[in-house]
């Protein structure tokens, strides 16, 4: 609790956007939660997609697009930011669902999925250099639980939420391999990460493929209240260090 304390201090003064649906929601939910018993006050407000951007700081939100259509959530994402050369907030970012490389998606390829999100995302820095845009890993599904799923797994059959969750690891993985270095808001790896420290995870094609742990869900693709808050706390602590280190990259001038 101490390390969110001081996460949510350095958020709490800051402009932030996140761009989200339904599991940004619950990360949301926990920040509030984690907001108050930390005792340390935190702006959590929803603007709307190419509205005018609210005074002051705080950690700002918005729906992006539509759950299917990937590409209309990246393009919504650059209206929040406005126009080329705007600096609304201080760092941005936005995920997307789970569902957005699952049946139905209008997009089925992590790969090319992820290569046009490159390009998107570039084009979205290059416009805004006075924004820090941080990326972000796309959320997972659990495995169903039950005897059924342990006896699949001994006998190295598949279940039924296997082979989205191939894809969205193969994105995730793209994802990791260009923006690890420069800082990612992996919210697969909070998601897969148990209480214990291991991680939930199943073997296919000669890989470990990461899975939203069970303990943090009721539904298999939310989060529970135990896994809003431990994803809570990750998220809050991987935006306080990208304002950290803007921070120390540019110090306040002494002139």
């Amino acid at each position: 609790m101490d390390q969110v304390k001081a996460d949510l201090l350095v958020v709490s003064q800051a402009r932030v956007f996140f761009g989200h649906h339904s599991v940004g929601n619950n990360i949301l939910k926990g920040v509030r939660e984690l907001s108050v018993k930390a005792g340390v006050p935190l702006r959590v407000e929803e603007v709307a997609v190419g509205g005018v951007a609210p005074e002051g700081p705080g950690l700002f939100h918005g729906k992006v697009g539509e759950n299917l259509d990937p590409d209309a959530k990246m393009a919504d994402f650059a209206s929040v930011l406005g126009a080329p050369g705007e600096a609304r907030y201080d760092v941005a970012t936005f995920k997307f669902c789970y569902v957005d490389l699952d049946e139905g998606s209008r997009e089925r390829s992590p790969g090319k999925l992820f290569e046009r999100y490159a390009s998107h995302m570039s084009a979205i820095e290059a416009a805004h250099p006075g924004v820090q845009v941080l990326h972000s890993t796309m959320p997972l599904m659990a495995e169903p639980p039950g005897k059924k799923t342990r006896l699949k797994r001994l006998l190295g059959l598949s279940t039924s939420s296997d082979a989205a969750n191939v894809d969205r690891n193969e994105f995730n993985r793209l994802a990791r391999e260009r923006y690890e270095s420069r800082g990612l808001l992996d919210v697969a790896r909070f998601e897969a990460t148990r209480p214990d420290g291991s991680v939930a995870a199943f073997s296919s094609g000669g890989h470990d493929v990461e899975m939203l742990a069970l303990e943090y869900t009721s539904d298999g693709g939310h989060l529970n209240g135990l896994g809003q808050e431990r994803v809570a706390a990750a998220f809050l602590h991987r935006i306080a260090e990208a304002l950290r280190s803007a921070s120390s990259s540019n110090p306040p001038s002494t002139g």
